[in-house]
């Protein structure tokens, strides 16, 4: 059997359900690995419409992924944070008695606009989430766990096994717009993306590091593409690398990074878009650390890290390292990294 043919075989195909709602609302990195629960629901309940609820600049990122959903935005902090607003979405999804509602989310807010859908048939959350006190289903959070099988975790009063990651991935990011943008560029064979950035400052890898890096990549043939926002645009300063930085858009970085042979990232958002097409993906940790569950995945994944008494030193990263050092990024070095992207790259290569 074809993996996604095992995953539906694990779960009780639900027929009578019209409606699955997913309330994931958090970072970037957690709403992309949230997606093999939305392509979950679209199995085990087909006949159901199945829509996201997610921030704004998440529903504009995942706009062209290639699982029929509906993306409703919910500005929490902005448009939609009074109750009028919280009104506005949760009637946009339109739940009913024939409904199932899955809030991988745990914050107040969530809570607060899942409490206007509370005639569904099944909310289902964690059991430490501000939605708890309303849901029908409340499950112990799986910890350590990566965060897509954790979402999928969600589907558990449902399964008679739950179905893992690797069964609903390769998920494509990225419409024929974006492939025939990508055909236009003409980017050279056997490239390597390379994303250097991170909200949080102390997961960025040196800048000079990335230089480094990059020249290392193009002396042993490989062409390097820098993606990322405008923060990281011109970082890589070494003449041959392509720097689409703050002109690609999401779907279209997605694009580069699916038809790249391997991608090297921070412990950030483009790492699980590498994750999530199955490309090649090596992670570069140090403040944070893959039992938080957002290390790559897919048949050929690494994560450098160097293991410090002083890791981790936050949950998500911090502005400024806390002892001073930065050894945990600094220790790491370009010809280590560059050593595992050719090996991932021999391991992938068919």
């Amino acid at each position: 059997m074809e993996l996604a043919a095992q995953a539906v075989a694990h779960m009780i195909i639900d027929r009578t359900i019209d409606t699955v709602v997913v309330v994931q609302t958090a970072f970037l990195g957690d709403v992309l690995l949230t997606l093999p629960l939305l392509k979950a629901c679209v199995d085990a309940f087909p006949s159901a419409r199945v829509k996201i609820v997610t921030t704004p600049s998440a529903a504009q990122a995942i706009d062209r992924v290639q699982i029929p959903i509906d993306i409703i935005p919910f500005d929490k902090r902005g448009a939609d944070k009074s109750a009028d607003g919280l009104r506005r979405v949760a009637e946009a999804c339109q739940v009913s008695a024939k409904s199932m509602v899955f809030v991988p989310h745990k914050s107040y807010r969530s809570a607060q606009l899942v409490r206007r859908m509370r005639h569904a048939r099944a909310i289902v959350t964690w059991s430490d989430a501000h939605t708890a006190s309303i849901a029908t289903h409340v499950i112990s959070y799986p910890y350590p766990m990566h965060e897509a099988d954790r979402s999928l975790w969600l589907l558990s009063p449902f399964c008679t096994s739950v179905p893992a990651k690797e069964y609903l991935t390769p998920i494509a990011l990225f419409s024929e717009d974006e492939r025939a943008w990508l055909q236009g560029l003409a980017l050279p064979e056997g490239y390597v993306a390379l994303a250097p950035g991170s909200v949080w400052p102390t997961k960025r890898w040196p800048s000079q590091y990335w230089n480094d890096l990059a020249f290392r990549c193009l002396q042993s043939g490989l062409g390097v593409v820098l993606l990322g926002d405008a923060s990281v645009q011109g970082c890589i300063a070494t003449p041959g690398v392509i720097d689409l930085a703050g002109t690609a858009t999401l779907s279209q970085s997605a694009t580069v990074i699916a038809h790249a042979s391997a991608m090297v990232g921070n412990d950030s958002a483009p790492l699980h878009l590498a994750s999530l097409q199955n490309v090649p993906a090596i992670g570069i940790f140090g403040p944070t650390v893959p039992a938080f569950g957002f290390k790559p995945f897919g048949s050929v994944a690494h994560v450098v890290e160097h293991h410090l008494e002083c890791r981790p030193c936050s949950p998500h990263g911090t502005s400024v390292c806390p002892i001073g050092t930065h050894d945990c990024m600094n220790l790491i070095s370009p010809a280590e990294v560059h050593s595992v992207v050719l090996k991932a790259i021999v391991l992938s290569t068919p």
